[in-house]
């Protein structure tokens, strides 16, 4: 099993419970590590964390699993909503000097809608408890095809043009629903369009994803003074609001 690197690592395992429960020290950075970058982008329930931790261990291995997962909602802002527990294998090392016996622990984990809301705990591994498999996130973006078929539709256009024939324009030509994946329960939602007219000016905008959670994917495109383009605008200057990705922002300056 291999796990990216993040730099500070937690000092896990409250000295109580490190003298009755399993673990050792790799086992302890493996679980930090896992609940570090899940918990670094807050999701809305216990299967989209334990996806999360799942995907946080690169490649497939017997070495990590989440055994556990379970919503429990709260009024409080800071209790921890949602609970996973990891169970973490450790082979051990052959040092002639200072061997390591193979060791399994196992980890109870806390997040909200915040993120990571209490850091991993050493506890008894759950009786018979088998891994969890829970369906991948849907990806929310606006998928690649659409920036040709954009560029089709808007110059396509009439030199004069009302909203409605944008919209028909677009509803006509633009790319369908997204492909599901056989895995995931549901198909990810469309982008959001947006259409603005300025005289004889077109703006067009699609955006997709979740600020708070995986960050806004955009596509704009126009026709100004009959030149017509399309383009994605830099990804942190969406993020931070400096560029909405909307179709008055398409209307404006394309860079």
């Amino acid at each position: 099993m291999r796990i990216t690197g993040v730099a500070g690592l937690f000092v896990l395992c409250v000295v109580s419970l490190a003298a009755c429960a399993r673990g050792d020290a790799e086992t302890d950075k493996v679980a930090a590590q896992v609940a570090y970058e899940s918990g670094a982008y807050p999701q809305t329930s216990a299967a989209r964390y334990a996806r999360k931790a799942l995907d946080a261990v690169h490649g497939t291995s017997p070495s990590f699993a989440v055994v556990e997962m379970r919503d429990t909602p709260s009024d409080d802002p800071d209790a921890a909503t949602v609970h996973l527990v990891f169970r973490v294998h450790h082979d051990g090392t052959q040092d002639e000097l200072f061997p390591q016996k193979p060791v399994t622990a196992c980890y109870d984990v806390g997040y909200n809608f915040r993120g990571l809301a209490a850091q991993p705990s050493r506890r008894d591994c759950p009786a018979g408890a088998a891994p969890v498999n829970p369906p991948p996130i849907p990806l929310r973006e606006v998928p690649d095809g659409f920036d040709p078929a954009l560029r089709s539709v808007i110059a396509g256009l009439p030199a004069a043009v009302t909203e409605n024939d944008v919209l028909a324009a677009l509803a006509r030509s633009m790319p369908g629903p997204p492909s599901v994946n056989p895995d995931k329960q549901t198909p990810p939602p469309p982008p959001v369009q947006d259409v603005a007219l300025r005289g004889t000016d077109v703006g067009v905008a699609y955006r997709a994803g979740d600020p708070s959670t995986y960050g806004t994917d955009c596509l704009l495109g126009s026709r100004v003074r009959g030149t017509t383009l399309v383009w994605r605008p830099e990804w942190d200057r969406v993020q931070s609001g400096a560029v909405p990705c909307t179709a008055e922002t398409a209307l404006g300056s394309p860079r």
